[in-house]
């Protein structure tokens, strides 16, 4: 068995598919050290995971995309943030390097974001591995995405001066890992062909069954698991990082008040108390058991990011996107390009919003399309496929795609 050193980032959307990895490893013996910041750190613990708990800068969630500021003002809190980002990641760079020398891993398995992971294992000559948690970058996928809105005579110039290998993304640490695991699969996976054998696109990284956690089953905070499972139900949830805000979930409730749907409303960093009083049929909650609740949902209005497109497709649920991001943009517009769901306009009236996802519920053509994609994405088993390729790579240094 091999000794494994894991350094998530710590975000809800990152950790979650780190902490499937991390009991998957646990459960074929293999021994696991994870470098996590403290309100993380029990999750980790209880799939049997030694846990060093490290001080890492939070990111704190928004609750919407970010709006301009003047350049001046702009440009000084970039810099004033680069500056404190590259101390956080010297000091924490130091602080794994300890804790290689203590634990002495076969394999360092860092997130992409959590770059002092992969530094630490150069610095100390130990094998490491990336986890891009969302679709993976290359000069090739970025070219793509610049075409949908560039010139083609501008993007043919960009293309023959190699200029984007030069981006911050291409030349990350992650980017030139000897393993690089995606949390993807390659029907999301822009320009997959684009990726050499280094790649493996082992997603969805969740657990194999949804876990129906409800912490408060008998008291005001317990969700309404006979209507849930009665249905039909919305569950909308968009983003643990940043959240749509008070009033996209009051319009949301609005469309739906008085009808025969269940709605739940996840509104992570939206204090649900934003939201007024709220129709009968509509509950709201910062954090739910996402899968248990999709599991029995007939729509599912999200953000698009990588792990909820993944859990819808699993369990094949209809999806409406809400993007705020490029990556969720490109999640979202893949997804519909192969028949999944629909583009929503977050600012739609009620009575759009609403006959929009009861259209989408009544559509056949999507649910036959996720019928047959839920099980193509199910047979992927990310958790074992991930292990697989570790052990390998533990064992022997290199690994083809395979």
């Amino acid at each position: 068995m091999s000794r494994m050193l894991l350094a998530p980032f710590p975000l809800h959307g990152h950790v979650f598919p780190m902490a499937a990895l991390a009991a998957e490893l646990g459960s074929r013996g293999h021994d696991v050290t994870v470098a996590i910041s403290p309100p993380f750190a029990e999750q980790f613990r209880k799939s049997g995971c030694e846990v060093t708990e490290v001080e890492i800068e939070p990111r704190a969630g928004i609750p919407k995309p970010p709006v301009g500021r003047g350049v001046v003002a702009s440009a000084r809190a970039a810099r004033e943030d680069r500056h404190r980002v590259a101390e956080e990641r010297a000091k924490l760079t130091a602080r794994l390097a300890g804790e290689i020398g203590r634990v002495r891993p076969d394999v360092v398995v860092a997130d992409a974001m959590a770059p002092w992971g992969a530094d630490a294992a150069r610095a100390t000559g130990t094998r490491s591995a990336a986890l891009y948690v969302t679709y993976a970058l290359n000069e090739e996928v970025i070219l793509a995405d610049m075409a949908r809105r560039l010139a083609p005579r501008t993007v043919r110039l960009l293309r023959r001066s190699r200029l984007l290998r030069r981006h911050p993304a291409v030349r990350d640490p992650a980017a030139r890992s000897e393993l690089v695991l995606v949390n993807s699969v390659p029907e999301l996976q822009p320009q997959h062909g684009s990726f050499d054998d280094r790649y493996h696109f082992v997603g969805p990284l969740r657990p194999a069954v949804a876990d129906r956690v409800d912490t408060d089953r008998d008291g005001p905070n317990r969700l309404p698991w006979e209507h849930i499972e009665k249905g039909p139900t919305l569950y909308v949830s968009t983003g643990t990082f940043s959240t749509r805000g008070a009033e996209f979930f009051r319009a949301v409730a609005q469309a739906f008040a008085g009808t025969e749907w269940c709605v739940v409303l996840a509104t992570s960093h939206t204090d649900p108390g934003e939201l007024g009083e709220l129709p009968e049929n509509v509950t709201a909650r910062r954090h739910v058991p996402q899968g248990a609740v999709l599991e029995h949902a007939d729509v599912f209005l999200t953000h698009a990011g990588m792990n909820s497109a993944l859990e819808g497709l699993v369990l094949g649920v209809p999806m409406a996107f809400v993007p705020s991001f490029w990556d969720q943009r490109t999640i979202a517009r893949r997804l519909v390009e192969l028949g999944a769901g629909i583009v929503v306009d977050p600012s739609a009236s009620a009575v759009e919003l609403r006959e929009a996802i009861t259209g989408l519920a009544a559509d056949a053509d999507v649910r036959a399309t996720l019928a047959e994609l839920s099980g193509r994405t199910a047979r992927h088993d990310g958790p074992v496929r991930a292990v697989r390729v570790l052990e390998k790579f533990a064992a022997w240094g290199s690994v083809g795609r395979g």
